[in-house]
């Protein structure tokens, strides 16, 4: 149905270029620009305009840099983005711009108003990158010996964290002053990064808000940097100039400090270094660029002892006085040390200084304290009754020298003490506060940690002077600022705190990069975010921090086209290589595939095709070498060997011609994490059980991911117009996923191991396909194994991190959505239901985190990674998915015969917002019989025989859709408001 507007069309909302709000930085040359359409009819055209704006006076410069004129819209209409194709964007340049559409497309029909926005670019050409690093005097980071694996689990000996780290930097730079004829400042842009991370300020106030800056890339291949407005910070009165300075605090970060999995020192390099560069425009037009000069000096004598990313703070405001004013104009640094000045070129280690992409990492929530305990051990203990990542600001009172420690856990053990969940080298968690002595009742003195940031929701405090109240200390939430995109909630409690749960999870391990957890190891794991990507879109406007991400994998990709584990993959990890056991392991089955998922689903939820085109190559490099390394490598079964071993290319002799032209399609003679911390895999308790799954699963997993690879290469391949490459994927795809069901699965559907993980990837991945030569019924043959399994196990999952993102729909799509509903609602371990019940505000790492005899285990209370079914609970009860790229057709089909009786979502699409909600309603019973059905099915967890189900649906501009209705018809879904019952 065409829906016509009657009048002007009303204005474009939510303006955005590269997916941000107003950018001050753009990053790329050719941003997209994108608006929405409010109302319900579509825009039958538009037009756009881009001006430069003049840096001496802001005004609107004449003739645009990019007229469109009107454009007509297909109908239906293509993604609402359009990328920039004007005159190309200068490097250091302020845009306004604005849009306006019809809705009508009669040749005199009236545009809306014009809707405005604006922007500004980064440096966006390496040549516009001139200033030098400046080096603050320092003695270099002690490496520590190289760790193992083993070592990340393994209890230390604490070591005084003051013997092996060293005080914050302090450097300062008063800036050229102008004369007194000179032009007041109309613009000014600091652009800002460090080897290590670091914060700026002039004249004593801060520049920005963010924290730990410049965030985390492949250090050894490129480093980011951001850009501030800092024009208010430097404009004089026109003929009074006033004196400037530059001051700026540099700390370790994950450059130069402890980070990564085994938590080990210098992971790129040994010195710390800053760089700026300050572009001034004044209003004459004179344009300035400043930089770090030989005037500049630099001391470790501020109060900030050390402060690392995993070991924690240490800051000792007794000597703060000593550096008052260090960062404003007149201070005396005659005893501070000179600064080396190094040229970009003669910087070792090297590293490319690009333009930082999307969100920064800042404070982005704080949370009072809940209570104060006091523990059976006597210990005093502050609960924020939310796990986060983050960090504590407290106030105190006290004389001079007190010393106060914070530690910091993410729960207490089962006699309720204190109790540190994080095991390995450098995993302290601890902050240290000796206070000066100047606070009093009516102003206390505050402190809140720089440099670090900490996984916990429970403080332990020690030393505090005084009794410490709830209302002393405030939790800090630190991540990357990313705007909200979705909600979920339905009429079971239990699935509304797992939902909450999985985002607050998101929230505090999208910091920079999307990582594993906020406390031991706070890496990027390919593998969490390549589960996890489809459900975190609905969580958040996760777009261009996934996009910026992948920059990452790519530069971290090797040369053989192996993609590694974790990205970033510092320079010290790739020295595991080789280890022993899963710490040897560099690139493994369904890790390495997120070069491939996650880009996927950005096109899925985004309709993003230049990230698909920007990782095509490195996908494709992916996907061949796991052909090399078929055609050429046995597993260990066929060459009679240990998975360790590394001569891998023996035993074909062994083969007949079919078995030896099978194996040449199958990736299965790597050792991979396999179906990682399935339940059963663990159960043994023994020290090595962790092996389980590697030596059980890897041979299966690294064949099933392949062809799983290859498909999806191949819609990849046609989404790009690279057709012949779809079709030489498609065939190769054909041929190994034969290969794989002919090896692994018998004719009676039936696979060793015989675990439910299995299973589900072999039907995920349709393996063994509805359309097979057989009808189907080697498939539903492993549908009804997978089922046999779930209920031996009690209705309990049984699947570890590569195949719990299937499992739901696998059980669902394959007519048994009754087991799914009673996986999802069991309520004891392993169970999603099971850490609810045992009171969790994150998703847990182990779904026995917490055992049931209320043992505590030394393990992560907040990984995202099995959070992935909050995506199930998006499409499969909210009834939100997409049926084409940027939901531009959206399939509403919920499960309303479950024990959810009603439910509602909503999700930010790129077209607007999509939002369902459905109840259903069960009809009195009329007499004793249906009285009696409709009871048993209550009982059960199901709907009455004859409910009925009320759904609202609201679908943006350009967005249709069909809904699904309980009996399997199909009702056609357009812009607007649709209510019905069926």
């Amino acid at each position: 149905m065409q829906i016509t507007q009657t009048g002007p069309a009303p204005a474009p909302v939510n303006l955005t270029v590269d997916h941000q709000h107003a950018p001050l930085g753009v990053a790329v040359p050719r941003p997209v620009l994108s608006w929405q359409v409010p109302g319900e009819a579509p825009a039958s055209a538009y037009e756009l305009q881009v001006r430069g704006l003049d840096p001496a006076t802001g005004t609107a410069l004449t003739p645009p840099v990019w007229a469109t004129g009107r454009v007509e819209i297909p109908d239906p209409p293509a993604l609402p983005w359009l990328p920039y194709d004007g005159e190309p964007l200068t490097s250091d340049a302020d845009y306004t711009w604005r849009v306006r559409i019809w809705t009508d497309s009669a040749a005199n029909a009236e545009p809306s108003p014009w809707a405005d926005s604006a922007f500004s670019t980064s440096l966006l050409d390496g040549a516009d990158v001139v200033a030098d690093w400046v080096e603050p005097a320092q003695t270099p980071v002690e490496l520590e010996p190289e760790a193992s694996f083993a070592t990340l689990f393994t209890p230390q000996e604490p070591v005084p964290a003051g013997d092996k780290l060293h005080p914050v930097k302090l450097v300062r730079q008063d800036l050229p002053r102008a004369d007194v004829h000179a032009a007041p400042i109309t613009r000014a842009r600091l652009y800002l990064s460090a080897q290590g991370v670091i914060e700026a300020s002039i004249d004593g106030a801060a520049v920005g808000d963010t924290v730990l800056a410049p965030g985390w890339t492949s250090y050894h291949t490129y480093t980011e940097f951001e850009v501030h407005d800092v024009t208010a910070l430097l404009a004089d009165p026109a003929g009074a100039p006033r004196p400037h300075t530059l001051g700026l605090r540099l700390g370790d970060g994950w450059f130069a400090g402890r980070a990564t999995i085994t938590g080990e020192s210098g992971q790129y390099g040994t010195l710390l270094r800053g760089w700026w560069q300050l572009s001034i425009t004044r209003a004459d037009g004179t344009h300035l660029t400043w930089g770090p000069a030989a005037n500049a000096r630099c001391t470790e004598s501020g109060p900030l002892r050390y402060s690392d990313i995993m070991i924690g703070e240490k800051r000792d405001d007794r000597l703060a006085a000593a550096v008052v004013g260090w960062d404003r104009p007149g201070f005396d640094d005659s005893d501070w040390d000179p600064v080396r000045i190094i040229p970009t070129a003669e910087l070792d280690p090297a590293t490319v200084l690009e333009p930082f992409r999307g969100e920064p990492v800042r404070r982005l929530l704080e949370l009072p304290a809940a209570r104060v305990i006091t523990t059976p051990a006597g210990e005093t203990v502050l609960d924020f009754a939310q796990v986060i990542a983050g960090r504590v600001r407290l106030r105190a009172v006290g004389p001079a020298g007190t010393e106060i420690t914070l530690e910091h856990s993410e729960h207490l053990d089962a006699d309720g003490n204190f109790f540190s969940n994080v095991q390995g080298p450098n995993k302290d968690q601890r902050d240290v506060w000796i206070l000066a002595g100047t606070g009093t009742p009516q102003d206390p003195e505050t402190y809140e940690p720089t440099f670090t940031f900490h996984g916990f929701r429970y403080a332990r405090v020690t030393g505090y002077p005084g009794e410490l109240r709830a209302g002393d200390a405030v939790a800090v939430v630190v991540g990357s600022d990313l705007e909200p995109a979705g909600d979920f909630t339905c009429s079971d409690e239990r699935l509304n705190r797992l939902h909450a749960n999985t985002v607050w999870s998101q929230r505090a391990n999208f910091l920079s990069i999307p990582t594993d957890c906020p406390q031991r190891e706070r890496v990027g794991w390919t593998g969490d975010i390549q589960v996890f990507a489809p459900a975190a879109t609905n969580n958040a406007q996760v777009h261009t921090f996934l996009a910026r991400w992948l920059r990452n994998v790519r530069a971290d990709q090797l040369d053989d086209g192996r993609v590694v584990i974790i990205s970033p993959f510092a320079p010290r990890q790739a020295a595991m290589e080789g280890q022993p056991g899963i710490g040897g392991i560099t690139a493994a089955a369904g890790w390495g595939d997120a070069i491939i998922r996650v880009p996927l689903a950005l096109w899925e939820r985004y309709g993003d095709v230049d990230t698909l085109r920007a990782n095509y190559p490195a996908m494709q490099a992916w996907v061949e070498m796991q052909s090399r390394q078929a055609a050429t490598e046995l597993p260990p079964r066929l060459r009679g060997a240990e998975w360790e071993d590394t001569d891998r290319t023996s035993g074909w002799d062994g083969l007949d011609d079919a078995a030896a032209a099978r194996q040449r399609l199958l990736w299965n003679s790597r050792m991979h994490f396999g179906d990682w911390l399935a339940p059963s895999t663990l159960s043994s308790g023994a020290p090595d059980a962790i092996m389980t799954a590697p030596h059980l699963t890897s041979e299966f997993v690294g064949a099933a991911f392949h062809a799983e690879a290859l498909r999806t290469l191949a819609q990849v391949a046609q989404v790009l117009g690279h057709s012949d490459d779809a079709a030489a994927y498609r065939e190769r795809w054909e041929a190994v996923r034969a290969a794989v069901a002919a090896e692994y699965i018998g004719a009676d559907g039936a696979m060793a191991p015989d675990l439910q993980g299995m299973y589900v990837l072999a039907l995920a991945f349709d393996i063994v396909g509805a359309d097979d030569p057989d009808g189907g019924a080697r498939r539903r043959a492993v549908a009804d194994r997978l089922v046999r399994l779930v209920h031996e196990a009690g209705d309990h999952l049984d699947t570890g991190f590569l195949s719990v993102p299937f499992l739901l729909d696998v059980l669902v799509d394959s007519g048994h959505a009754d087991a799914a509903w009673a996986v999802l609602m069991q309520d004891t371990v392993p169970s999603w239901l099971y850490e609810v019940a045992e009171g969790a505000t994150t998703i847990w790492e182990s779904w026995d985190a917490v055992a049931p005899d209320g043992t505590v285990g030394a393990m992560s209370f907040n990984h995202y990674a099995f959070g992935c079914v909050d995506d199930w609970l998006f499409r499969r009860l909210g009834g939100i998915a997409p049926l084409a790229p940027g939901y531009r057709r959206v399939r509403v089909a919920p499960l309303t015969g479950g024990p959810v009786s009603w439910a509602r979502s909503h999700r930010d699409t790129p077209f607007g917002r999509v939002e369902v909600a459905w109840e259903r309603v069960d009809r009195a019973a009329q007499d004793a019989n249906s009285a009696e059905a409709a009871a048993d099915a209550t009982a059960a967890g199901l709907a009455a025989p004859d409910s009925t189900v009320h759904y609202e649906v609201t679908l943006p501009s350009g967005v249709t859709g069909e809904l699904v209705t309980p009996n399997g018809d199909l009702r056609e879904l357009t812009s607007g408001r649709t209510v019905l019952v069926a």
